[in-house]
């Protein structure tokens, strides 16, 4: 798979979502790898596009949890992807609209609802956004990229109580982009440190 610029793949998402009222597109890659940034950018520049972040979804795990917890057994503890697919990708695959409400992790607290319509473009955002689970609803899937260097400064620059969850993350994150093959899977590569 070659990699494309952000300005080819708004064409090519552009092209695909002309002949669909439902374009649904998963944005994957490692933490910090600027998944965020495209989306948001690629909403921008849509005429109609919503955004899905998994972040909503992740929960913490303990320290116990991550010395036991290893390759799907992690993933499913901080992404429960059947209620990903039950909240939100088969309502809106069955046109009906998709609710769901995050948990602030810093604060502890609910958000308010958010809402999502099963029409236009729906960007699919956030690590684990390829999951095998998540495969019939998808259309299409991207995998961004970047350096680990600057993965990891960007996630140890977010806000945040504290990193002793990174190591395990980023060991679940290798273990599942080496067994799904992401760069291999996706429809699109793009580079997360070239904007």
């Amino acid at each position: 798979m070659a990699m494309i610029s952000r300005n080819q793949l708004l064409q090519d998402i552009q092209q695909q979502s002309q002949h669909r009222p439902l374009l649904i597109v998963a944005i994957d890659g490692y933490a910090g790898a600027g998944k965020s940034t495209l989306a948001a950018w690629l909403a921008a520049h849509l005429v109609q596009c919503q955004i899905i972040c998994l972040d909503d979804f992740y929960r913490p795990l303990s320290s116990e949890q991550q010395v036991l917890l290893q390759a799907e057994e992690a993933v499913q503890a901080y992404l429960h992807t059947a209620d990903v697919v039950a909240q939100i990708l088969a309502p809106l695959r069955e046109g009906r609209q998709a609710v769901w409400q995050a948990l602030d992790w810093l604060s502890q607290s609910w958000l308010p609802r958010v809402p999502l319509q099963p029409q236009g473009v729906i960007l699919l955002e956030g690590v684990f956004s390829t999951h095998a689970s998540f495969q019939p609803w998808l259309d299409n899937s991207v995998l961004v990229t970047a350096d680990p260097q600057t993965r990891s400064q960007r996630v140890l620059a977010r806000p945040q109580a504290d990193t002793a969850w990174v190591a395990h993350w980023q060991a679940t994150e290798d273990w599942f982009h080496h067994v799904r093959a992401t760069p291999q899977s996706v429809d699109w590569l793009v580079a997360g440190d070239s904007y």
